[in-house]
């Protein structure tokens, strides 16, 4: 029998569940050994903490398998968790919220479906690793690039799921998706959008419906498990420019930011640029960490003809180069040009995926380090963007704790993403830190500021944050997930969304 089981839920019903699950895919691919399932905790829990820990893995191959999972999970009421490729650590890595579930490891789902040069497209499931979509585009002919984030480990779908970001234009990962195909808690099968047409050619060209559009959904949330999907592609440019600028000081940083938000809006920049403090990048691409240093540097790209980047170029140097204090760089490589970019930076927004950014972040601790990224959104004006970078800053000083953090740039908005870096195996420590994360979420709430996500432990407090009529959001989503899951069986606590029988104190309905 198993010794580890989710609330609720009797021993004798998560064996008979894994007895079942066994027959159905067979004994090599359900995990239940202790100590195989190691390996799949929260990296950055307190190492020796059982709280997140699964009652067995499961390693469907095929879409028909994942139905087959999720019915036995609703037969016999046991909780799945899913992960694509469970990379991203900082928010959980592969473990589940709910303790006890019954992980859906879908890293053996790993096939490109299919690479359309003409409409510059591909499909993939949900194992599929950003360094696969690359490998797969230059044996195409390397006519498109993948927008990728900063560790090329992880999933394709399961970062733009998660509101994932990139630094091409096509950076907003969650908007190019296009055309899911997602199982749902009672093992059926749906296709969003024109792939609900049988044969419809437009399915991942299209994003929208006939009627209510329902792929949004199935973004961070835990009403179904995505088995593919449609996923938009940059067409290989002419030409690419990997620009930086530097300054020092706040009033630079600010006047830097509306400068670079008017240069968005006008597409002058078309990519996705990110400052960093705190953590520096050498002319060799190696990294290190520098929490004391005032000084920023703002990444950025152009793509396309020569000419056209040309002239893009002076625009900025008239724009930010009359800037005080700020220094503008460049280095331009052709778009056939693989081997010329030759740091980090360069390659990121070139859509070459690479581990490079690992290695610093395991500079304080060695390979044990764990770390905690805290992630509000804000407006993209230089005020606002200096007032909550002070705020996060005077709130890291007052806990004690290393300030690095960097500021991902949209027209419209500014994502700031600060990092504490801590020892996993120190108990104190770790609880230090997710106290401290605690207080962070609710000093930026004050200011109308929330994460866009956020690790397991925070989830509902996150989700808290989100009051407006009393919670309507989030009670429409119970709503949807009790209608759609009964059970409760995908993925418990997922995003603050509870089902009736687990929610934390209170049915919100019942108090109406």
């Amino acid at each position: 029998m198993t010794s580890v089981v989710p609330d609720g839920i009797s021993p004798v019903a998560v064996d008979k569940a894994i007895e079942k699950l066994t027959a159905e895919l067979g004994a090599e691919s359900v995990v239940t050994a202790r100590e195989d399932l190691l390996e799949f905790r929260d990296p950055y829990a307190y190492r020796e903490s059982d709280e997140f820990d699964a009652s067995a893995m499961v390693l469907p191959t095929t879409t028909e398998q994942v139905q087959a999972i999720t019915r036995i999970a609703g037969e016999y009421g046991v909780p799945l968790w899913t992960f694509s490729q469970g990379r991203n650590n900082t928010y959980g890595g592969p473990a589940p919220r709910l303790r006890g579930s019954v992980l859906v490891n879908l890293r053996k789902m790993n096939r490109i479906l299919e690479i359309d040069t003409d409409l510059a497209y591909a499909v993939v499931e949900p194992g599929v690793r950003w360094f696969d979509l690359h490998e797969a585009l230059e044996r195409e002919g390397g006519e498109l690039w993948a927008s990728i984030p900063d560790l090329g480990w992880g999933s394709v779908i399961g970062n733009s799921l998660e509101y994932g970001i990139g630094y091409t234009p096509y950076g907003d990962h969650a908007r190019n998706i296009c055309g899911l195909e997602v199982v749902l808690p009672d093992g059926s099968l749906l296709r969003t959008g024109m792939g609900a047409m049988d044969g419809n050619p437009a399915r991942h060209t299209y994003p929208h419906s006939y009627g209510p559009s329902v792929a949004g959904l199935f973004q961070q949330s835990n009403l179904g498990i995505v088995t593919s999907t449609g996923w938009w592609l940059m067409r290989r440019p002419e030409t690419y420019l990997a620009g930086w600028a530097r300054f020092h000081g706040y009033e630079a940083l600010g006047a830097v930011v509306d400068g670079l938000r008017g240069l968005l809006l006008d597409r002058t920049i078309e990519n996705h640029p990110m400052f960093t403090r705190g953590y520096e990048v050498d002319e060799n691409g190696v990294g290190h960490l520098n929490p004391d240093g005032d000084g920023w540097v703002v990444r950025f790209a152009l793509y396309g003809r020569q000419p056209v980047v040309d002239a893009q170029y002076r625009t900025i140097e008239a724009t930010l180069g009359r800037l005080p204090g700020v220094e503008l760089a460049k280095r331009v490589f052709s778009g056939t040009d693989l081997t010329g970019p030759a740091n980090h930076d360069e390659r990121v927004q070139r859509g070459i995926p690479d581990m490079d950014l690992l290695d610093p972040q395991m500079l304080p601790y060695g390979a044990d380090t764990g770390h905690l990224d805290f992630s509000p959104v804000g407006p993209a004006t230089g005020d606002a963007v200096v007032r909550t970078e002070q705020l996060v800053r005077s709130i890291y000083a007052r806990q004690g704790r290393a300030y690095v953090n960097g500021i991902f740039l949209t027209p419209r908005s500014a994502l700031h993403i600060s990092t504490t870096f801590f020892d996993p195996r120190d108990e104190q420590e770790t609880e230090a830190v997710y106290a401290n994360y605690s207080e962070l979420v609710h000093e930026l709430a004050k200011t109308g500021y929330a994460p866009y996500r956020t690790n397991l432990a925070h989830m509902d407090l996150v989700a808290d944050q989100f009051g407006f009529g009393d919670h309507a959001q989030l009670r429409f989503a119970e709503k949807l997930k009790d209608a759609l899951d009964p059970r409760g069986i995908l993925a418990p606590g997922k995003s603050g969304i509870w089902p009736a029988t687990l929610r934390p104190g209170r049915d919100r309905d019942s108090e109406q």
